[in-house]
């Protein structure tokens, strides 16, 4: 049984964090990554995860997952790993539950569509929108706009999957004490405020308006193609985008491999696009869907499929566990920057295992994601976005009062930026309610 203890030394310390771009006073009753954790699940964009598809659309019915019950289990997947190799939960739960927040309506066929609408403009990642909706779209607060998580977090958002850039040399490790991250905040907020007040470009103005595809500053050479927002908001905000992020994010991002396998095999099952036979091909489905049915005979397909799919995630997060423990000891990092130096994931599955994800991942995209039912829904989705974007680029003051003030006034890149901004935030109904208010029918 995995008992909370002492956290190891390469977790992340929320008493010693890297701070916040905006300087704020600790909390009497909350941990720096808890406050970030509760922040994410009030924002506006958390909640309309709840009616946008993770692979079928919402409104075909009641059952499937959404994505934001996809996040909902990726943040539980996410605490078991991190308790077992302790880190801090509160941290690996928060990427986790910001992991998605810059997804488009429709899944993957909305953000096939908007990548492919941007592509003169930039393009669009999903990852670069979830650090916007945490940094500047998300406005609730009185003295700025966005979240103002904790450098942890949004390293997290940004590079759970991976470095950004090619490590050329090593790093310097060095980073203000968060008592001096705390006053670089804050004179950076004064700047802010002196700079509108001159009328010069602010804060906001300069990371909202840089097109995706914008050169990195000099100070900062050989990057690889990257999103010109992370660009901008790294030169304001550094997070050393050449290494790894840290366990806590690693786990987030785990988890969310081992969630969407699991919820996907039972959705795929339930909606009858695929059979038990069928998926029992894949070796790995095929012993465990054994074991099931040697232990429990003639029982109903409907706990099947629920017994083989909680097997599945359990095996896959043992196996995590047991694996990253095994890396962990032998890079035996002193801190949770060296481990973010170790030159590779310590967080990963074992050879035997990342096979059979393989294998699984194969199966769904050939019987799932390109089943005929699911790529009809997808086109119908792609044809919605594809037909607003270009709408609205055109005529902005189609869109509400809002929006339209920021891109009336714009051109080109500046101005598909915020019409991007305006789709993705969509849910899939408000998108489908979009398309009948401006085109009819």
């Amino acid at each position: 049984m995995a008992v909370r203890g002492p956290l190891a030394a390469y977790a992340s310390d929320a008493a010693r964090s890297r701070g916040r771009l905006y300087a704020e006073a600790p909390s009497p009753t909350r941990s720096e990554f808890q406050r970030d954790r509760d922040r994410i699940i009030h924002c506006t964009a958390f909640r309309r995860l709840a009616h946008k598809t993770q692979v079928f659309v919402p409104l075909d019915g009641d059952h499937f997952r959404t994505r934001l019950t996809h996040t909902i289990e990726v943040g539980q997947i996410a605490r078991a790993l991190a308790r077992a190799l302790r880190v801090d939960e509160d941290l690996a739960e928060a990427v986790a539950l910001a992991h998605d927040l810059g997804h488009t309506p429709f899944g993957h066929a909305g953000e096939g569509a908007l990548e492919a609408c941007m592509a003169p403009f930039g393009g669009f990642d999903h990852n670069a929108q979830a650090l916007r909706v945490v940094t500047l779209l998300e406005r609730r607060y009185a003295r700025y706009d966005g979240l103002d998580l904790t450098w942890e977090t949004l390293e997290g958002i940004v590079k759970h999957n991976g470095p950004l850039l090619k490590r050329d040399a090593d790093p310097d490790p060095s980073f203000p004490h968060p008592e001096e991250r705390a006053k670089l905040a804050s004179r950076r907020t004064r700047e802010r405020s002196h700079s509108e007040s001159e009328g010069s470009s602010s804060f906001e103005t300069r990371l909202s308006g840089a097109p995706q595809d914008e050169e990195p500053a000099a100070d900062v050479a050989h990057r690889h193609r990257l999103s010109g927002y992370i660009a901008a908001f790294d030169a304001i905000f550094p997070l050393d985008l050449s290494t790894f992020a840290g366990i806590e994010a690693q786990a987030a991002a785990q988890a969310d491999d081992i969630a969407y396998i699991g919820h996907d095999i039972d959705d795929g099952l339930r909606a009858e696009l695929f059979s038990l036979d069928d998926i029992a091909r894949t070796p790995f489905i095929a012993g465990v869907l054994a074991h099931v049915r040697g232990e429990y005979p003639g029982l109903e397909r409907p706990r099947v499929i629920h017994e083989l799919v909680r097997r599945v995630i359990t095996a896959f997060v043992e196996d995590s566990i047991g694996e990253s423990l095994r890396r962990l000891a032998r890079a035996s990092p002193a801190s949770a920057d060296e481990a973010r130096r170790a030159g590779e994931a310590l967080v990963r599955l074992s050879p035997p295992m990342a096979e059979a994800e393989r294998d699984i991942k194969a199966f769904l995209f050939a019987n799932m994601y390109r089943h005929e039912k699911v790529m009809g829904v997808w086109e119908r989705a792609r044809d919605a976005i594809s037909r607003l974007f270009p709408a609205f680029f055109e005529s902005p003051e189609l869109m509400p009062a809002e929006w339209a003030a920021q891109a009336v006034a714009l051109e080109d890149a500046d101005r598909a930026v915020v019409v991007a901004d305006y789709i993705a935030g969509m849910t899939d109904r408000y998108a489908l309610n979009e398309v009948k208010r401006v085109f009819g029918g």
